[in-house]
């Protein structure tokens, strides 16, 4: 067919736009770009584009989830019903709590208030926290008698969540199931573990004089 006319190749500049300035197609631009076309137009993001990922701190993390625990443990039924309430020792420092503990009817500790302090390490929650009684208490298994443990509770449970951040016969632990061990402290004491063997023979062989002092110590200290 030799009187076709030649149709020029898309793909080829075409000779008869060689001194043509290049126009920019406005619909091919970069979306993420300003374009150059438009440029008193503010900029509008695309909301299909995925948003970048922000990483959060580590340290972050680990103050998110103290105040989480911590909010959810001030709203917890179950812990309101056995008399606790919650607190931070210094304003917006989740590190370390404050905890009030009412000594339950029909034990040496009825109507006291104790004070608990607790202390979530760095490694939270690789860690679990370590919980220490403030004002004295007479029990077996409160240490009131070394400087660098005093108030120190024995209780293999808290012992063991605060070393590896598990306890072995327990899926899930905190800081509200070790304060129901706590609690139970209460009313069976550890005689297995006591601080001091000779608390614990009076526990033992004179439960009147332990109970007595018990009383004693809760009207002086837990107020």
């Amino acid at each position: 067919m030799p009187n076709m006319p030649m149709m020029p190749n898309p793909m080829m500049p075409n000779p008869m736009m060689m001194n043509m300035p290049f126009m920019p197609n406005p619909m091919m631009t970069n979306p993420m770009m300003p374009n150059p076309m438009m440029p008193n137009m503010p900029f509008v993001p695309n909301p299909m584009m995925p948003k970048p990922m922000t990483m959060i701190p580590p340290a972050q993390k680990r103050i998110a989830r103290i105040k989480k625990e911590f909010e959810l443990c001030c709203q917890d039924g179950d812990l309101i019903q056995i008399g606790c309430s919650f607190g931070l020792v210094n304003q917006d420092d989740y590190n370390v709590w404050k905890v009030s503990m009412i000594g339950p009817s029909k034990t040496p500790y009825e109507g006291g208030v104790f004070t608990i302090k607790v202390y979530f390490p760095e490694e939270y929650p690789n860690k679990g926290a370590e919980f220490r009684f403030v004002n004295k208490i007479y029990h077996l298994n409160v240490d009131f008698e070394n400087k660098e443990t005093i108030g120190h509770i024995c209780l293999s449970s808290l012992n063991e969540w605060h070393t590896t951040g598990k306890v072995s016969n327990k899926k899930c632990y905190g800081v509200k199931q070790a304060l129901f061990d706590i609690f139970c402290l209460f009313y069976n004491q550890g005689i297995e573990s006591p601080y001091d063997p000779k608390i614990a023979e009076e526990y033992r062989d004179r439960r009147q004089e332990f109970d007595a002092k018990a009383r004693e110590w809760t009207q002086k200290y837990a107020k």
